[in-house]
């Protein structure tokens, strides 16, 4: 029996340490579209499929928000162009247009007055947005009403019953006065009676609310404790509301309780996060802040403070984009670029920052991160590169990288539980992770495994099989290519594994003979073979011995729903008698 050298435990993807040091079972730069899953076996990803209509322009997603309302309703929404637009029962439904910016960041307020949550939006002017998230369908007007479908109120479904309110139907609108605690609204200024029945209608976005400070632009927005805060891009101070009021910034000399605030930063901001019962604030290109409430004794009086964090150069956010929370911890992309954590290491009280990329330091130091956006899914962190048209995956249960995915991504999302990613490209939505294509095109795989070699770098070793187990669909085919010495300088070989090659496949039957199941529950005879979309396979490719020092095995694939997992692989390498002789000198 031949003795085979086999690799079957998977450690990650890798690009930094050089590729002939790693040991086997590194993933390493070349490798595309490929990811460990639950067996731990490496498998080309999924694919992802379109959400809502095609595409009828050339805009790219620039921000994006999954919002769950006080209702427990979930509103993803999406910019492009000159709109906005909210997605309902599957279909993307313009909010308002004609915008000159929409690069939106998003905050979650409880307005008291309501008593319901409202959206804040700010997009770079001096103005702040706000919407109700109000929608429903429509059934019937008159001259003067509009009716909905259903039995519930127009404010039980977030329509707003204060101020000038007004909702839209098929791109016009309407101002209401009355009726919101009915199906009926009242007081309608406008004839709507020509709607068509079922109709989406939503409460129109508002704008007109005191801003922070005349001709300040609000590019970034966050809440705690139901105080808003703002900040400029290019200015260093940030405006607290007043709790529960996000249009009034005014406070006392002392502070009271639950007034505004003014802080002045030493750069301009960033990026807010919440963490803990603190605002952290990233500014300029290495700060960060942490905010802190302080009572007095007479508890009557409430100082607001910002407390510098002890960072290192480079060390701020780049972006509101690039900051993510992760359980207990935030995540960021610095300037460096790096990816870090910042939070409270065990047994040390001080909030610390921690990189988690060195990993990959080379593939960060090679990539455009501009527009950048992250986000924590299951254990996973995502980062949307849409320059580069690349989405990196961070496996925090495992500890290591997974390869990077060629995907068309600027914006991730996560809808309905599921993972979805915005357009970098065109005003497209899609399912990541979904199928076994591309948007009805293929997945391009490669697995390029880090070098091996055996034994003692400096010996020679040859083999003349090579084993390969994993699963594969029966459509598919694999291309296994061996590149003997550095980048093939000493030779490549191709062989090709066949998921239609019957001789190497290990198909489940069922034992189906009589006796052994009831009559009407399986067909007669002896085994029925069982439908499954993988296969194990088995296959030793045999080839000429040939002499060498480190070899390297990629698997890869690039056709329409073609799927496979590598499980174990390896050669019956055995040191050489050869001496070497033409590199001694």
């Amino acid at each position: 029996m031949k003795k085979f050298l086999i690799t079957k435990d998977y450690r990650g993807y890798r690009e930094k340490t050089d590729d002939t040091k790693l040991g086997p079972g590194y993933l390493i730069k070349g490798s595309q579209n490929m990811r460990s899953n639950d067996g731990e076996r490496i498998a080309i990803r999924g694919g992802y499929s379109l959400d809502g209509a095609s595409a009828t322009g050339s805009d790219a997603i620039e921000s994006s928000y999954e919002w769950l309302t006080s209702r427990g309703v979930e509103i993803p929404l999406r910019s492009f162009g000159d709109e906005i637009q909210f997605r309902y029962g599957g279909t993307w439904i313009e909010l308002e247009d004609g915008f000159t910016t929409v690069d939106f960041n998003f905050a979650d307020y409880y307005d008291t007055t309501e008593k319901q949550s409202l959206l804040l939006m700010v997009n770079g002017e001096d103005k702040i947005w706000h919407w109700t998230g109000g929608i429903t369908t429509f059934a019937s007007a008159t001259a003067n009403t509009i009716t909905k479908e259903g039995t519930t109120s127009w404010a039980e479904e977030g329509f707003a019953t204060a101020g000038t309110r007004r909702v839209i139907i098929g791109g016009t609108a309407y101002t209401y006065t009355g009726g919101e605690s009915t199906t009926t609204l009242t007081g309608v200024s406008a004839d709507a009676s020509g709607e068509t029945v079922g109709s989406v209608v939503h409460q129109q976005m508002r704008s007109d609310l005191t801003t922070p400070a005349t001709g300040v632009t609000n590019d970034i927005i966050e809440v705690l404790d139901n105080q808003v805060w703002v900040g400029s891009l290019t200015a260093r101070q940030i405006y607290v509301s007043v709790q529960n009021d996000y249009t009034d910034y005014t406070f006392s000399t002392p502070r009271v309780v639950g007034e505004g605030a003014l802080l002045s930063l030493d750069g301009c901001p960033t990026g807010f996060v919440v963490q803990e019962d603190s605002i952290y604030i990233s500014a300029a290109k290495d700060q960060w802040y942490q905010s802190t409430f302080v009572l007095s004794a007479d508890l009557t009086a409430q100082s607001l403070q910002i407390k510098r964090l002890k960072t290192t150069s480079q060390e701020a956010a780049i972006s509101q984009g690039a900051i993510a929370k992760i359980k207990n911890n935030v995540v960021f992309i610095n300037n460096e670029p790096t990816l870090d954590t910042l939070g409270r290491i065990e047994n040390i009280d001080t909030t610390q920052t921690k990189p988690i990329s060195d990993a990959v330091k080379s593939l960060f130091e090679r990539l455009d991160f501009d527009n950048v956006h992250v986000k924590y899914y299951k254990n996973e962190i995502f980062i949307a590169l849409p320059d580069e048209s690349l989405v990196l995956e961070y496996n925090l249960e495992k500890g290591y990288w997974e390869a990077p995915h060629t995907l068309p991504i600027r914006r991730l999302a996560i809808i309905g539980g599921e993972l979805y990613g915005h357009s970098n490209a065109i005003d497209e939505t899609y399912k990541l992770f979904d199928g076994t294509n591309d948007n009805e095109g293929p997945i391009n795989a490669i697995a390029k495994f880090s070098y091996m070699n055996f034994g003692p770098r400096a010996w020679e070793k040859s083999f003349d099989e090579w084993y390969t187990e994993g699963l594969i669909g029966n459509n598919s085919k694999i291309n296994l290519t061996m590149n003997y010495e550095w980048k093939g300088s000493g030779g490549i070989q191709e062989f090709e594994i066949d998921g239609n090659d019957t001789d190497i496949l290990f198909t489940p039957v069922s034992d189906a003979s009589l006796g052994k199941t009831s009559l009407g529950q399986e067909p007669m005879g002896s085994t029925i073979q069982e439908t499954e979309d993988l296969v194990k396979f088995r296959q030793i490719n045999t080839t000429i011995k040939q002499d060498f020092f480190e070899v390297q095995p990629v698997y890869s694939s690039n056709g329409i729903d073609y799927q496979f997992e590598i499980l174990a692989f390896g050669p019956n390498a055995l040191l050489t008698k050869a001496q070497s002789i033409n590199i001694k000198k």
